[in-house]
């Protein structure tokens, strides 16, 4: 049952929510909310188990995927070692990962406005090897995707291209390239 003048819960405040990262006075409004209002209550349901499942499916090397800060922050609590790396539109960065990490996270800037469904697509020599496609919750001109490292570990030494795509209105626009100067595996 939807609580009377339910405006449902935005899908940043649920992540955030789900993942414990918001100060007390906000997670307890939200908590009220989610007792009065059965969709919202089921929604945050199914964020909290996916919640619970994105660490395994990351040290697995099955799932890769656009997360925010709060995902990053609750696997990071969980033990999940994490190698980030932050490019802007038309850049580039070296980037290897450790034999221990798990999750190698890009943090791609760039003007995301009136953008809805993301797709990123990986490219190495002009083949794609990678695409993702989804809503994301936008924020701070920053989209987060998360690789698994036993994936990247796999991956070639080389350059791979990153394509940022917006759908809208029928088509889709570019929203950025970046290129990854992908160094192999390190060992400590």
């Amino acid at each position: 049952m939807k609580a009377p003048g339910c405006e449902r819960l935005a899908l940043a405040e649920l992540t955030d929510y789900a993942a414990g990262d918001l100060p007390e006075t906000e997670a307890a409004a939200i908590e009220e909310h989610l007792f009065a209002c059965a969709d919202c209550g089921a929604r945050a349901a199914e964020f909290d188990a996916l919640g619970r499942a994105i660490g395994a499916a990351m040290r697995s090397a099955k799932v890769g995927g656009f997360v925010t800060d709060a995902v990053l922050n609750r696997l990071a609590r969980e033990g999940v070692r994490v190698r980030s790396f932050a490019l802007s539109p038309g850049g580039s960065v070296a980037c290897a990962v450790w034999d221990a990490d798990e999750l190698m996270a890009l943090r791609l800037h760039g003007d995301f406005s009136g953008a809805g469904e993301i797709t990123l697509s990986q490219r190495i020599d002009g083949t794609e090897v990678s695409r993702a496609t989804g809503e994301v919750a936008l924020g701070h001109g920053e989209i987060i995707y998360a690789i698994p490292a036993a994936w990247v570990r796999e991956l070639p030494i080389a350059e791979i291209e990153l394509l940022l795509t917006a759908r809208g209105a029928g088509e889709d626009r570019p929203l950025g390239s970046y290129t990854l100067f992908h160094e192999g595996s390190l060992r400590r």
